[in-house]
């Protein structure tokens, strides 16, 4: 009895996801107007998303130190895209909350990747959208049966405080 062959699939779906995001993430042409380097623009999105936010909450959702997040959180204030404020449950934490020029950024960068997004899918043939939902499906029940939660967003102070899972 020959030993079972390796399921290769798991690697050739990550491929795919990756070249996917590469075809239908973010251009240079989408960020012409968004000032901002790669790794400033990730974490307003997550600000913008999940925020506000504490600067540790930031720093565990983008897996960096404490020290170069406080860095980037000054470039993004200086910039006009972040702004500190003050937690009303805890006044010794500051939150971080996007200003209306960096969610008007965001707004403007996800509106041109749900445009291109459209235009992929609507692209597709109606068979090829219809195993891809189903595929994504199960992906999705599976990174939930696996404890992952993308709707969750990093941890907040106010979680570890209150016990509260937004």
């Amino acid at each position: 009895m020959s030993a079972p062959q390796p399921d290769h699939s798991a690697r050739r779906l990550g491929e795919l996801m990756h070249r996917l995001r590469g075809l239908a993430g973010p251009s240079p042409e989408d960020l012409v107007d968004i000032d901002l380097p790669r790794h400033q623009l990730r974490a307003l999105l997550i600000v913008t998303r999940h925020g506000p936010l504490s600067v540790s909450a930031l720093a565990e959702a983008t897996a960096a130190s404490l020290a170069s997040t406080s860095s980037l959180v000054e470039r993004l204030v200086r910039s006009g895209h972040v702004r500190r404020e003050t937690d009303m449950n805890d006044r010794r934490v500051v939150l971080l909350a996007p200003t209306e020029q960096g969610a008007a950024s965001v707004d403007r960068l996800l509106s041109r990747y749900h445009a291109r997004f459209d235009r992929l899918v609507e692209a597709m043939s109606p068979e090829g959208r219809a195993a891809l939902e189903i595929g994504l499906t199960d992906m999705t029940r599976a990174a939930e049966r696996l404890g992952l939660d993308p709707e969750r967003g990093p941890r907040t102070d106010q979680d570890t405080h209150h016990g509260d899972h937004p």
